[in-house]
């Protein structure tokens, strides 16, 4: 029997949760033989769980229920594997596969506050050690993990992320007046506005770049779209929210994403250290030109298809908004290529790529 650790239901949703749900309805496409274990929580309403074989156990809940309720639970299960999406596992528990989407804690603690760096540097390079495989997103994670946690190459996995279903679907059936009305309620207009979406993370070098777009002295509005997490670090951003052509909205539906994403001049992702990033290829998916670090993994999942800048140089990243903002045929181009670089990434050829992964080791 295969087991999903299904802690991520619930979670907030970020990447690493998106892409662990993504994954397993994937999964539960090819293969039957799936029961997904969650805690006695309540699911997010952002997950549709309607068609998973979900199973509720023990008592505990958050870290304690997967180091020892889930634990307890598989090590009763004789012949059975467990998989892990979302960077942690029972310590315990050898039959396991882990993903591991980024070493950010070890890059740089201070971007995370003090229980969750301690929690996550103790324990990611002992469950990585003792998991019969470690699954990343990105040759660049894969090289972090080598180098952090000492595990062999040939341990390592790559599988990508994609775009989500869920906004493949809203891309085709986006409706003008939906669009229309978000637009009038955030007061910018079609074109005409600078688009940067995440979770307000210090990693994401907001404050760069609230201080890059104030050097362009633009009057193109630039939204925000996130909200804060306990997970992270204090960002600090208060000074910036006074600013009339800064909007943070806090947090949006899919729907709200995509007709922002399909509206905006430029997508700006200056992040400082990524994992994959899939807001880029979100963003390139609703025909948006991006523009991202050259930093970790954004070369290799962004390609051709985006303006790169140092997200460390705030003169890099004015100039570089500032060209992008002031060249059509840049941004037409970008757009193309955005294009081509989303049908690189498929949720189904992950799945099936996890699912050899799992075959292999249950033989």
């Amino acid at each position: 029997m295969i087991y999903i650790n299904g802690r991520f239901l619930t979670q907030q949703q970020t990447g690493t949760q998106r892409n662990a749900y993504e994954l397993t309805q994937s999964l539960l496409k090819l293969t039957g033989n799936i029961t997904i274990l969650v805690p006695p929580s309540e699911i997010l309403d952002a997950y549709d769980t309607s068609n998973m074989p979900i199973k509720v156990i023990g008592i505990n809940k958050s870290a304690l229920w997967e180091q020892i309720d889930l634990a307890y639970f598989m090590a009763l299960k004789k012949n059975s594997i467990l998989i892990n999406l979302t960077n942690t596992a029972p310590y315990l528990l050898r039959q396991q596969i882990v993903s591991i989407m980024d070493m950010a804690v070890f890059i740089n603690p201070a971007w995370f506050n003090w229980k969750f760096s301690t929690y996550y540097k103790w324990l990611v390079p002992k469950i990585a050690r003792r998991s019969l495989q470690v699954i990343t997103i990105s040759t660049s994670s894969k090289t972090d993990i080598v180098k952090y946690t000492g595990i062999p190459e040939s341990k390592v996995k790559i599988i990508n992320c994609a775009v989500p279903s869920r906004f493949q679907e809203l891309i085709n059936s986006m409706k003008i007046d939906e669009t229309n009305s978000l637009l009038e309620k955030l007061d910018v207009k079609q074109n005409n506005f600078f688009l940067a979406v995440s979770s307000l993370d210090p990693r994401k070098n907001f404050l760069k770049l609230v201080e890059a777009y104030q050097l362009t002295e633009s009057k193109i509005p630039l939204l925000i779209v996130g909200r804060k997490s306990n997970t992270f670090a204090d960002l600090n951003l208060s000074d910036q929210q006074t600013t009339a052509d800064i909007r943070f909205t806090g947090y949006l539906t899919d729907t709200e994403l995509v007709i922002l994403y399909q509206s905006a001049l430029c997508f700006l992702y200056p992040s400082l250290y990524e994992g994959f990033g899939i807001p880029p290829l979100e963003a390139m998916a609703c025909g948006c030109p991006t523009l991202v670090s050259n930093t970790s993994s954004l070369p290799e999942v962004c390609g051709s298809a985006s303006v790169y800048v140092d997200p460390n140089d705030v003169v890099e990243i004015s100039n570089a908004i500032k060209q992008i903002s002031a060249d059509v045929e840049l941004r037409e181009n970008l757009i193309q290529e955005g294009y081509k670089q989303v049908n690189k990434f498929n949720w189904d050829t992950s799945a099936k790529l996890m699912l050899a992964e799992i075959v292999k080791f249950k033989n």
